[in-house]
Parts: structure tokens; sequence; C-alpha cells
């Protein structure tokens, strides 16, 4: 699949507009962006003629970008690896990351990456690769991990996080039967001192907030009492969802950073109870809204089964 060039309709509405103003106004291009388009020769084409950024555009022409990477990253290894592809395009790489998998190279972690992964499926189809993640898992969080393919894919999920336009939908188990149908988690995180990973609930923290909502009440084998909880982080702090239940005093079951050992519950499960199962957010060249969901990984299969009705309720999760 190429991702060397996207080709918009002008529309009656952007009859008009200077080619700078439309990549501006209307792609909400950065100044790099830009800038890298007008030193390239056939970087900004209008109905397939070279133009510059002071030309005029009008309805039903077609404006053509090369909005491509010419070398890949060079600190990325690449190394293959099964990757669980939900959707793809020139634009947006929208994939389900399995648990133990780390989004992108850190300490100790420099080659066993969805990264890695990325950069392997690329370079066997000949195509520079850029890790552009716009949204990170921690490494025993499975799920939705959304990857722009370009760079003004990447400008563009920037500001719409910033403006709270891309949402996504969380599966938790939590420790213990938490009261109540749903509600919210106001509650502000910051960094523990003297810790680079931990965080915490502080009035000096930044602002967090989660909702979250109760999809059944169960029961572990050892009658630990459970609850599965879908829950949305409105913002994105690190470790949000994790700090806001055990601020709760309902920890992520399998979150011994947060949590508590439960007897024989947290055997259930070896990592976290935390699936990233759904994202929704507006297309950054179609501007059309998308909603992709991943199905839960085998591991969390065993706590479905902790629950009522899970054959009829959870189905669709599967």
């Amino acid at each position: 699949m190429r991702t060397d060039s996207h080709t918009y309709l002008i529309t009656a509405a952007e009859d008009g507009l200077s080619v700078k103003t439309y990549l501006r106004a209307v792609l909400r291009l950065s100044g790099a962006q830009i800038t890298a388009l007008k030193q390239d020769a056939r970087g900004i084409l209008a109905d397939g003629v070279h133009v510059t950024v002071r030309h005029v555009l009008r309805a039903g022409q077609t404006l053509t970008l090369a909005l491509y990477d010419k070398e890949s990253s060079e600190r990325i290894v690449p190394r293959k690896m099964p990757l669980y592809i939900l959707y793809e395009d020139d634009a947006v790489l929208v994939l389900n990351k399995p648990p133990y998998v780390p989004t992108h190279p850190s300490h100790g972690h420099f080659e066993d990456t969805l990264a890695n992964g990325l950069a392997y499926l690329f370079a066997q189809r000949g195509v520079p690769f850029v890790f552009r993640s716009c949204s990170r898992l921690d490494r025993d969080t499975s799920g939705v991990v959304t990857v722009a393919k370009t760079r003004a894919a990447a400008y563009h999920f920037q500001c719409a996080h910033t403006a709270g336009e891309v949402h996504k939908e969380y599966l938790a188990v939590l420790c213990g039967h938490l009261p109540g149908a749903g509600g919210e988690i106001s509650a502000p995180i910051r960094r523990v001192e003297d810790s680079v990973i931990t965080r915490t609930v502080a009035p000096d923290g930044a602002p967090a907030l989660t909702r979250w909502r109760m999809c059944a009440r169960g029961t572990a084998p050892d009658g630990t009492p459970l609850s599965l909880v879908a829950a949305q982080p409105v913002t994105g702090r690190t470790h949000q969802l994790r700090v806001h239940f055990a601020h709760l005093g309902y920890p992520i079951l399998g979150d011994f950073l947060y949590g508590r050992e439960l007897s024989g519950a947290e055997a259930l499960i070896t990592r976290q109870a935390l699936h990233c199962r759904m994202t929704a957010f507006a297309h950054p060249v179609s501007g059309r809204y998308m909603t992709l969901s991943a199905a839960v990984p085998e591991d969390f299969l065993p706590l479905l089964r902790c629950f009522d009705k899970q054959e009829g309720a959870f189905v669709q999760w599967h």
C-alpha cells in the first residue's frame, strides 16, 4: 500500500481559498509540513499541475500533496512478529496489540515492540517507515493502537486529542463489587516523587477525568468479588485508569503496581486485566467518523467466565 500522496477534492465552501490557507485552516498542517511540501518539486499539485501556496483553489479542483516519508526511522530495528491489523489506508493504521508487547522501544525493549514489527512489515513492502503512534498502551495492556502513516495524519490526531475528539473505551476487571451503574472519577494525577513510572492522585496533579459504566458483577473461583466495567479516559494521563480505580479502592485485577494480591484470584491473569476495546475518531483525510473495535485476547476469556450471562452479554467482545 503506497503512502506517497494524498488527493483532496475542493468543495464549494473552500472555493477561493489560497493553497496556504487550505493547508493551514482546513488540513491543519504545521509550518514545517508546509515548508517540506514547498521544497518538493511535486509537493503541491492542482489538477496534476505544480502550483505554489499562493495558488487560489476553485471548487471541483483536486489538490494532491506529497505527504510521504523519504527515509525510515533509523533507531527502530525491523523484527518479524505477528501483527493484528484492524484497519489500514494511506493515512492510518489501527492494530489490536497483544498483551506483553511494548508499543515503542524503551530501555530493555529495543527489538520486541510493536514499532519493530511494523518496521519489518514496511521493509517487506519496500516503503519507508516512521513510527508515529497516536495512542500508546502499557506493555501489559492489550487492545487498540492507532498509528499515523504521514506527518499530516499525526498532526491531525495531535490536534484531535487536544480537542477531546478521539474517544477510547476499555474493558477492565476490578477487584471487589464497585457500587452503582456508572459514574465519573475526577481526580488529579501526578508522578510520584523519586519514581519515573508510578503515578498517584494528588491535589497538585494534572486534571484527570474517567467515565465508567458497570457491565457485570461476578465472583472468581476462589470467591473473590469482581466487577467488569467499561471505562472511557476523557483525559489521557499516564496510567489513568489504573490509578483512578485504585484510588476508589477497586484496583484492576492483576495490577501489582497499584493493586493488591487476592489469594487465588490473581492466578486468573498474569497482567493487569485491562483491554482497549474501541476507538472512534474522524479520519484525518476524509473526515469520515470511524469506530474500530478489538476482540479481547485469549488470556481475558477466563475472566469473562466469572460473570453472569457471559454468553449473551459479552459475546460481542470476542
